[in-house]
Order: C-alpha cells, then structure tokens, then sequence
C-alpha cells in the first residue's frame, strides 16, 4: 500500500488510534519536545541575552525544523523582532502561532514581557484579527471533539497531613476521534479539576483547585475551590467564581444555567446556580439534564462515557497502568483498544488525587517560550 493510500485509510477510520497527519491539532497530550529542538532553542535564548537577535532567530528557527510542534521557539523569533522594534515582523509571527494553538499560546503572547510594547503599535492589529479567528477555529474543534482532563506534567505529591496545595498540572483537553488528534481548551495554570458541558455544547463550566486540608480523623476538605465558565464558540472566559468556606463535596452539573450541590465542613448541603459571573442559591429541584460530576477529598471517580456519532460509536473508560497513573481507554466495537496519547495521566471528567501513584516520570522543561 503507498503512503499516499494509507494515509487516506486511516483518515477514514473513527475512531482513528494514530493522528491524521496535517489536520489541525497535536499528536499528543504533554508531547515531549525533540532533544535537539531544545537544545537549539537553549542556545537562541544564550545569543538572545547577550542581543544577538538575527543569531538567535537561527537558533530558534533551526530548533522549530527539528519539531515544528516546539511552538516555544516561535515565540521567541516574535519577542526577538519585537526587540529590534520590528513590529510587524512580530505581529506576523505572534498571529501566525495564535492560528496555530489558539490555546495556550494567546495566553502566552498576551503575557510575554518582550511583546508588551507590541500592544502598543499599529500592527498589533494583526494580532488582534488572528485572536478573533483562531477562537472561532478552536472553538469549533473544541466543540467536535472529545472532552476529558489531562496531566501536562507530572502532579505534586497530596499525600500526608496539614494544608496542601493542589497542583495537579490538570487541564482540559478535546480529542477528535475522526483525526486522532488533540486541542487544549484551557490555560488555567494546571488547576482544572472537573467539568460539566451544556446540553448543546456550547458552554463548559469547569472547577478549579485550591487547596487540601487533611487532618487526623477529620474528614478531607477541599479549599479555596472556584467555578469558571468557557463559551465554547467564542473561546470566551467569564470571570472565576469562588466557592465560600472549606467544603468536603461538589457536585457539578448543568441545568440551564451551571449548577452546584455544596456539601460543607459541617455536612451542611446547599444548591448553587452560576448566573452573572455570581453564585445564588438554587432549589434543590434544580437537577442536571446530563453528565454530573462529583468533586471530593479523593479527587474525581474513575467513570465510563458511551460515544455515538455520526461516523462511529465507541467506549471510553478509565484505567490504571502499570505505574499507577490513569489512561482513557477508547474500546472501538471489534478493534483492539487504545489509550489516548496522555503520558502524565488522563480522565473523563477529572482524576482522582494521586496518593498511591508511582513515581511521576519526568517532566520536560517545556518553558522554553518568552526568553
């Protein structure tokens, strides 16, 4: 079979178990850059800091052909003309990497310090008209795909007593099963804990973490817990909603507007409705018309999702490899199963807390944007 034909059947295959080349996308959840990709961009950043800015841009460009998913060193040719004061030359790059990865890298071009003076020039309006459709383009496949919660790297370690801090390197990911391919959804510094989607899909309202307080024969409570809300075709955030007190229990789910049961420190339960970037109370009669999820002490359970599209049906469930960490399993009806491609860990809406893993892999540096 030529390479021509192959690439055409498993195109048509659904759920596709390897990516589709070329379609819009990663190949994988937390891909690990190429040695000689990083090793290239570390010299770009060496030439950048002594304001060697053509040099370096070889650097970075030559690290970019070594992986051209290394979308670090992209950023970095963008800060390097800004830099030198070649704005359009900046603006033309910054855009072309949001049309790429709308998320995270709109984020990370709004936060790079060496861009700032960009915001400040004419041809930032080329910026400007990528963001606005790149997050019409993202939210699209965010909308056709798959959604679960994925580790960017490996999580910190919640075991023992006392406050501890939930960071868990957990964010929203879509996976598009007809191409094998992967979009994040949110740059939430790694604090995502679960999520509920409406039932039109438009909107996901998802859960981010704070704290844990785990004490001697004390129940473990979760602290420090907010609610945020994402409009799926416009890519749009509304504001992060905190949830009040000490809590040992969430329940997430959508009704016409997101809503939570909040059971306390005292056992205490209340309904809440997100309406206007704020928290109201709710009757209890307010019930989930799909999916709920339930946020404890120990994390999110390990859960099931039947999918039945267009193209084809499959099951996604969870389970543990041998070191511990939780995969997504797709099972195809009469194909052999595969994990999706998620090296720190995976779950269908949240994962529980990672007491009792086995040691986390390494992580890569991957912080290699904004010299």
């Amino acid at each position: 079979m030529n390479a021509a034909l192959l690439v055409a059947v498993s195109a048509a295959v659904c759920p596709a178990s390897a990516p589709t080349p070329d379609a819009p996308g990663f190949t994988a959840v937390a891909k690990l850059p190429a040695a000689e990709a990083m090793r290239l961009n570390s010299e770009g950043k060496q030439l950048y800091r002594q304001e060697r800015f053509a040099d370096a841009r070889e650097k970075y460009r030559a690290a970019l052909a070594a992986d051209p998913d290394f979308l670090g060193a992209q950023l970095n040719v963008a800060c390097s003309f800004s830099r030198q004061g070649r704005y359009a030359e900046a603006a033309e790059i910054a855009a072309t990497l949001i049309r790429r990865a709308f998320v995270p890298w709109n984020r990370e071009v709004l936060e790079a310090a060496d861009l700032g003076i960009l915001q400040d020039q004419s041809d930032y309006a080329k910026v400007q008209a990528a963001r606005s459709e790149a997050a019409v383009a993202w939210g699209k496949l965010v909308h056709d795909g798959i959604l679960f919660v994925a580790r960017t790297k490996p999580p910190l370690s919640v075991a023992g007593q006392g406050v501890l801090v939930l960071g868990l390197n957990q964010e929203l990911f879509a996976w598009i099963p007809e191409t094998g391919r992967y979009v994040q959804v949110t740059a939430e510094d790694g604090r995502v804990l679960a999520y509920a989607v409406s039932a039109d899909g438009r909107r996901i309202a998802y859960l981010l973490a704070g704290k844990l307080v785990r004490s001697p024969d004390q129940a473990v409570l979760l602290r420090g817990l907010s609610l945020r809300m994402l409009d799926v075709p416009t890519m749009a955030l509304g504001k992060a909603v905190p949830i009040s007190g000490d809590v040992k229990k969430v329940q997430l789910w959508f009704s016409a507007a997101p809503a939570l049961q909040v059971t306390d420190a005292a056992s205490h339960t209340s309904t809440l409705a997100l309406v206007d970037d704020r928290l109201e109370s709710a009757a209890l009669a307010t019930r989930w018309r799909g999916e709920s999820v339930v946020v404890s002490g120990a994390g999110v359970e390990p859960g099931k999702r039947r999918i039945a599209r267009t193209k084809c049906g499959f099951e996604l469930a969870m389970q543990k490899d041998a070191a511990g960490l939780w995969h997504v399993l797709a099972s195809p009806p009469g194909s052999k199963p595969f994990n999706l491609d998620a090296r720190y860990g995976a779950g269908l809406a949240g994962l529980p807390f990672p007491q009792g893993e086995g040691p986390p892999r390494p992580a890569a540096k991957q912080s290699e944007g904004k010299p």
